[in-house]
């Protein structure tokens, strides 16, 4: 038997944490382009790596370990992805979520929680998990 397909995706966020120490900087929701939502689709369906993901209207929720940012510059990190996904037959959605590292900037002029994009590279998958009670 051939297992279903995700077919939507909505709700994409990201934990983000130090990829050195560990810690806890914040949280970033976003929404995905089509060609993202595709990529990531792809990648948990069919287990194809996206090259990279462009993310728009990203809000950020900081801890208080958070140190702020220079625009336009690579940082490396470690996080938790979460997302809602569609199942093709059923139209039920799952939580899911990955243990990733990867590489990130954002595509802003100023500092700030606000970004208008994010790009996600060099993106390497370390768990997968449907989200259970």
């Amino acid at each position: 038997m051939i297992a279903d397909v995700f077919t939507q995706l909505i709700n994409p966020s990201v934990d983000a944490y130090n990829i050195e120490t560990g810690v806890f900087l914040g949280e970033a929701r976003f929404l995905p382009t089509q060609e993202s939502e595709t990529a990531l689709l792809d990648w948990i369906n069919y287990g194809v790596k996206p090259k990279s993901l462009l993310m728009l209207e990203s809000n950020f929720e900081p801890s208080e370990q958070y140190t702020p940012i220079t625009p336009n510059q690579t940082y490396r990190q470690k996080g938790i992805f979460r997302a809602l996904v569609k199942e093709g037959t059923s139209g039920r959605w799952f939580p899911i979520e990955a243990r990733i590292t990867y590489d990130w900037r954002t595509r802003s002029v100023g500092p700030g929680l606000y970004f208008n994009s994010v790009e996600f590279d060099n993106i390497e998958l370390m768990d997968f998990t449907e989200s259970l009670y």
